[in-house]
């Protein structure tokens, strides 16, 4: 007994033995089944997923032109699809041929990476995540594709060995690149919707589309996009912020700090101050506000208003300084949305220009945040903070009625007249409107005389004292 029967006596898959005078070269192709042709696409994809890569790469001019070598319209579709899929199925599955080698090897090892699946907690079943995601790995497997002609036509002569070793390396550079530039996109989409009231938990617009057009506007904006990126930066400290905002109450214990209430000593502070050794240093400490005290808290909310953020947008400011103002003002949009409260945004350039804009909580106009953010008057006078103008602008906003926060960011020395001043002061007690300003590299002049709190800062900075109190209304 041969080999070949044994294992078909196991039913292990041998050979069957050949009748006699029958070669086994015969058998094999009168038993071979004919061969499948192999898949245009890498992965396994119904009807919709080939669809799909056909509307994303109608949809992008910036992918038709990175496959516009790499085949005719068919093959980029499918491409294109491989990919969409690859960041979008929960379970994507690779075919064992493909008639593109290459796209298939790249397809299995961006598959194998832990970036991938790392990536994919933000892109499964999120189609414009998918889509950038998508282009990224588009973009980077027609450049290999490329590489890869060149290389063929450089390396005559070389040795296969070392062509396999190349073609690999090549391979994995493209997928980290790749990986690292669809994870940076989709986390810039992800800043930007969220910096501009769209998104997952927000109130406004969830629309998949309206997402798509407005990173695609960020994309090709570079101030829209620094804009976005310093936003981020603004609302997690904001988050920080506004998570620890409670008004100090009796309610509940919740720790020990220190200050110099007496009613709120703990009892050995207390016994010091019975303790003619330790008498005087207590009474110090109490005197410097260094005692050991109770930490109290309730739960009751802050009362809310309608806020208004003035930005400076005289030519000094250019640059930057804009940027880094208009940011914070969208970290405050953001905050005034979570407390469900109006906001306007002013961009104020003395007597040269104005633009107004006023976002309700529960819907935000994003076209128009767009142009107020990518817009800049450039022009000024001897007055870059609208003191003459507010009350007007309260009233042209419908600003609702309620204790307003009004916040104004220049790095003008302001000179104020006295009747100015007077009339100012007295709409904000009509109001019971709340100012505070913040002044960069500069002199704060007659903003002292109208402002309850005026901050001096160099810069923008998410560290300063005057950004920390801004971002804690």
């Amino acid at each position: 007994m041969s080999n070949d029967d044994l294992l078909a006596l196991l039913d292990l898959g041998a050979r069957p033995a050949a009748p006699n005078g029958t070669s086994t070269s015969v058998i094999k192709k009168a038993k071979s089944k004919p061969t499948k042709p192999p898949s245009p696409t890498a992965l396994h994809l119904d009807g919709w997923g080939l669809r799909r890569g056909k509307d994303v790469l109608k949809d992008s001019d910036r992918l038709k032109e990175s496959l516009s070598k790499i085949g005719d319209e068919d093959v980029q579709a499918h491409a294109v699809a491989d990919f969409h899929a690859a960041a979008f199925e929960p379970d994507p599955q690779l075919h064992e041929a493909c008639a593109d080698p290459l796209r298939l090897e790249f397809v299995k090892q961006l598959m194998d990476t832990p970036e991938y699946h790392e990536l994919r907690a933000a892109t499964v079943l999120n189609d414009t995540a998918s889509e950038i995601a998508a282009t990224a790995f588009a973009t980077q497997y027609a450049a290999l594709h490329h590489d890869k002609k060149k290389g063929e036509r450089e390396a005559e002569g070389s040795s296969s060995g070392a062509d396999d070793f190349a073609g690999e390396m090549a391979v994995l550079k493209h997928v980290s690149a790749a990986l690292a530039e669809a994870t940076k996109e989709v986390e810039e989409a992800k800043e930007a919707a969220a910096a501009l009231g769209m998104g997952p938990g927000s109130p406004g617009s969830n629309d998949a589309k309206a997402i798509a057009a407005l990173f695609k506007r960020v994309r090709s904006d570079p101030e829209l996009r620094r804009i976005c990126e310093l936003a981020g930066r603004y609302r997690r400290v904001a988050q920080s912020k506004q998570r620890r905002k409670l008004v100090h109450g009796m309610d509940d214990v919740v720790g020990v700090t220190t200050d110099g209430d007496l009613a709120r000593l703990l009892p050995h502070e207390l016994a010091k101050l019975a303790v003619p050794e330790f008498e005087d240093d207590a009474l110090r400490r109490l005197v410097e506000r260094q005692s050991m005290c109770r930490e109290y808290h309730s739960t009751e909310p802050v009362a809310k208003g309608p806020v208004i953020v003035c930005v400076d947008e005289s030519g000094s400011m250019e640059g930057e300084k804009a940027h880094t103002a208009k940011a914070l003002a969208l970290a405050l949009a953001w905050i005034a949305r979570q407390q469900k409260r109006w906001i306007a945004l002013v961009a104020y350039s003395g007597d040269s220009g104005e633009r107004l804009l006023a976002l309700p909580y529960d819907r935000w106009d994003e076209t128009a945040l767009m142009d107020w953010l990518s817009k800049f008057i450039g022009c000024g006078s001897n007055l870059d903070v609208p003191v003459r103008e507010m009350p007007r602008y309260y009233e042209e906003l419908r600003a609702p009625k309620g204790s307003t926060d009004v916040v104004f960011i220049t790095d003008a020395l302001c000179r104020i007249g006295p009747a100015v001043r007077h009339r100012f002061n007295q709409w904000k007690e009509e109001v019971r409107a709340r100012l505070i300003t913040l002044v960069i590299g500069s002199s704060p002049g007659d903003l002292v005389e109208i402002s309850d709190e005026v901050h001096q800062v160099d810069s923008l900075a998410v560290t300063d004292v005057g950004v920390d109190r801004v971002l804690s209304i």
